[in-house]
């Protein structure tokens, strides 16, 4: 439950930082946990990504986003290519590290088996890596790492690379990702 509430938070957060150079804030509150779980997203001044999907060739705007404290909590990085200004099909792909030390200086960065990483004491070097969207041929079901995943994802000089990386969804469809996105 908690999962698809930080999923909807996140999303909620995208969809009303797209546009605005202004760093937002937004709260959820589980209904089984009595803690708030905040989400601070921030523009990234231009900063661009690109990325693929089995070979289809997308860009657009990356954000980052906090969760939680700013130091301790998840990092995430989030690239969202728009279709067009009318229409909703959109693809997200969103790259979450344990911290933004942890994704900048970690070596020996390895894919989660999930799309959020565990909210107590998770492992340095986990990146868990989701990729959703409308239409296209990504179905209703997110995309994410899992035990059966190859590829590969580094970070040098702030820029993520991901090579060859195969995600699937709950029903075992594989996609395959490359992305090159600054943060």
């Amino acid at each position: 439950m908690k999962q698809h509430f930080l999923i909807l938070a996140t999303s909620i957060t995208l969809l009303s930082a797209c546009g605005e150079k202004k760093k937002t804030e937004a709260s959820t509150t589980s209904p089984s946990a009595e803690n708030t779980t905040t989400a601070s997203s921030e523009s990234s001044d231009e900063k661009k990504g690109e990325f693929s999907i089995d070979g289809t060739n997308v860009s657009g705007i990356a954000e980052t986003q906090y969760l939680g404290d700013k130091e301790k909590g998840n990092f995430s990085v989030l690239c969202q290519h728009n279709e067009s200004a009318t229409s909703a099909n959109y693809e997200l792909l969103q790259i979450t590290f344990v911290n933004e030390k942890d994704a900048t200086t970690n070596p020996n960065l390895k894919i989660y088996s999930g799309s959020s990483l565990p909210t107590t004491e998770p492992e340095p070097g986990i990146v868990a890596v989701a990729l959703s969207g409308i239409g296209g041929d990504l179905g209703d079901k997110e995309y994410a790492g899992t035990s059966k995943s190859t590829g590969s994802i580094t970070v040098s000089n702030r820029v993520i690379i991901i090579k060859d990386l195969t995600l699937y969804n709950s029903d075992g469809k594989m996609k395959t990702v490359n992305a090159k996105i600054a943060f």
